[in-house]
């Protein structure tokens, strides 16, 4: 098998923007204004959320989590991909193997179908979305 990841034709600046792109789809997902509450409840929390202990060293964590995946998409992408292809790779990354792993934990951890389908649902929309970025641009 040849497969071959080229790192050194990364555009950074876009792969940082793709990231950023991810993380405010974040917080637009889990919002109120699109499935935070559909969520909120499926997880059997009711009322205010509880304040985070450490919020800012949790979304610098998942923005480097983020950061890195985008990379890679980037280097498997390469130069001149174009958004489509950007768009069907990152969605395809993202079904096979975050939305399955995700499905798979959280069965074993008894949660429901509507957990798994927001929280691995996002992963797909947001590298399809970072996909499309790197593709454009990267």
């Amino acid at each position: 098998m040849d497969f071959t990841i080229n790192f050194d034709a990364i555009n950074l600046l876009v792969v940082f923007a793709a990231t950023v792109v991810a993380n405010i789809l974040g917080g637009l997902w889990y919002s109120p204004f699109l499935f935070g509450n559909i969520w909120r409840k499926a997880l059997g929390k009711t009322g205010q959320p509880e304040p985070m202990t450490n919020p800012a060293g949790t979304f610098i964590a998942g923005f480097v989590l983020q950061l890195i995946a985008a990379s890679l998409l980037a280097a498997m992408l390469g130069p001149g991909a174009g958004a489509a292809e950007g768009i069907q790779l990152g969605t395809l990354l993202a079904f096979a193997f975050v939305f399955t792993a995700t499905a798979l934990n959280n069965l074993f951890e008894r949660r429901t179908l509507i957990i798994i389908f927001v929280n691995a649902g996002y992963h797909v929309v947001a590298m399809g979305c970072m996909g499309a970025i790197i593709g454009t641009w990267g």
